[in-house]
């Protein structure tokens, strides 16, 4: 099957191909950056482990004045944690001081599960017991490098994909003078229809799908587009038809609901219910993910992780959102209708009177 849309903007290869570069090298930025630290602490996971004794600890808090003339002045507050650890290796005692700038989060770790003459499992290079690593394991950090280049290599290589097609699958050009959105297609017209897991009415002819859309687009209802292509599916199945429908004729439709007296309206209503659902759906794995992983955690040290925060705030985020969704789709479809469903319905069955009369 065969099938080309009428879009006489198509971007080239070479644009797309341009585009994919400078997103994939955006993406890569923050990991070069941060490519020293992952891998020395990537070297670390061979090190031995020994068990040292905390002999001081103190979180100093530097306050701050922060913001701008714009948006005020606000205070902020940096931590440090200032230790003293000790530990042996092959007989020898060794002593590590160090201050360095942590999180709240974690200067509330250090505070509940490293307290002065604790002990904490530490990581030492046996070429040189000096180098030590506090915290062997962590990857925590590299995560926001890694999801950003992810993401974009996924936009990049969606260009590349675009780019691939265009040179190995052009589309055909089609005539200037056709301003129809209706696509193109050998297969024979037909109305068969189908439901989506949203309960969206779709049709499985490319052509009648397009006119579909754009009468969704004008505001059409589901029952109003469906009634209106059994009629026409009604004329198409007539043996005594001598005209079958034809792309003409959806282009004919396409023309009556673009010169519509009306203000052109997306459904927005029904595709933020279809949203609500989406948003839904990610909040009741937001919410399950911060009971089982933030709760417990902010529980034992009164803080979050910046992941945390990311899965708490997701959370009342999206079940904010799908209320508010709720209520918009709730009054957007109160002024949504601009009576062209009625309208069509009404001109098929004109044409449909006027078919069996002659």
């Amino acid at each position: 099957m065969e099938i080309q849309f009428g879009s006489q903007n198509q971007s080239s290869p070479k644009a797309l191909v341009i585009i994919g570069v400078v997103l994939f090298l955006l993406g890569c930025i923050w990991p070069i950056i941060a490519l020293g630290d992952f891998t020395d602490e990537l070297e670390a996971q061979s090190w031995n482990t020994v068990d040292a004794t905390v002999l001081e600890l103190e979180i100093e808090k530097h306050r701050y004045e922060c913001g701008d003339s714009e948006s005020g002045s606000s205070t902020c507050t940096d931590y440090y944690a200032n230790y003293m650890l000790q530990y042996v290796v092959d007989g020898i005692t060794y002593t590590h001081s160090d201050e360095v700038k942590v999180t709240h989060f974690e200067s509330r770790v250090w505070e509940v599960d490293y307290p002065k003459d604790s002990t904490r499992e530490i990581a030492y290079d046996s070429e040189d017991p000096n180098n030590i690593d506090i915290d062997q394991g962590n990857f925590a950090p590299f995560i926001p490098p890694v999801l950003v280049c992810l993401f974009c290599t996924f936009l990049a290589s969606l260009f590349f994909i675009g780019a691939f097609r265009e040179i190995f699958n052009p589309r055909k050009p089609v005539n200037p003078d056709e301003k129809s959105d209706i696509p193109y297609s050998d297969e024979p017209l037909h109305f068969t229809s189908a439901k989506n897991v949203w309960g969206e009415l779709h049709f499985a002819h490319p052509s009648v799908e397009a006119l579909a859309r754009k009468m969704k687009s004008y505001s059409c209802t589901d029952s109003q587009i469906d009634e209106f292509f059994l009629m026409c599916k009604k004329q198409q199945d007539d043996p005594n038809n001598p005209k079958p429908l034809s792309r003409d004729w959806l282009v004919e439709i396409e023309e009556v609901v673009e010169n519509h007296d009306s203000q052109q309206n997306k459904d927005f209503a029904g595709n933020i219910l279809k949203g609500r659902i989406v948003v839904a759906g990610l909040g009741i794995v937001l919410l399950l993910l911060s009971l089982g992983l933030v709760t417990p955690i902010f529980l034992k040290y009164g803080a979050l992780p910046w992941y945390g925060w990311v899965l708490a705030l997701g959370t009342l985020g999206s079940i904010g959102l799908s209320f508010a969704l709720t209520k918009m789709a709730q009054e957007m479809a109160k002024f949504a209708d601009q009576g062209l469903g009625e309208m069509l319905l009404k001109y098929a069955n004109e044409e449909l009177h006027g078919y069996y009369e002659d």
